[in-house]
């Protein structure tokens, strides 16, 4: 799909000359990568959410952005949807837990990404 959205943007570029587009889900950045792009090829709103703090003059700044927000916010068909990308050990917070909680009530989904495959599983399931 990204090879074929990359032909239509550059039509003036034979396909055999366009870099293969690359995908990989073994790292948290590459996963989240791998579902933003996924999205926005459906034909979905979707954006990385960077949530970190920044560290600056020799201290560390917290972001100003309510704790536990995803890592991928999607929009599709009207539909919100709030992606947690957790790979190896990695597991939620108690913040991140409200957050789910909070979107689950009030009536968007909420799903927490291990792999891809399990993604785009729930991802076309989706009505």
């Amino acid at each position: 799909m990204a090879d074929i959205d990359a032909a239509a943007k550059h039509p003036s570029i034979a396909p055999q000359h366009l870099a293969p587009r690359k995908f990989r889900d073994d790292s948290a950045n590459s996963l989240t990568q791998c579902i933003t792009s996924y999205a926005k090829l459906c034909g979905s709103f979707a954006s990385r959410l960077n949530n970190t703090g920044i560290y600056r003059n020799g201290k560390y700044t917290r972001s100003t952005s309510r704790r536990g927000l995803p890592d991928v916010l999607i929009t599709r068909n009207g539909q919100s949807l709030f992606i947690e990308v957790k790979t190896g050990r990695d597991r939620m917070s108690k913040y991140q837990e409200a957050v789910r909680d909070d979107q689950q009530k009030s009536g968007g989904l909420y799903f927490v990404a291990h792999d891809f495959s399990s993604f785009k599983q729930w991802f076309d399931n989706l009505t």
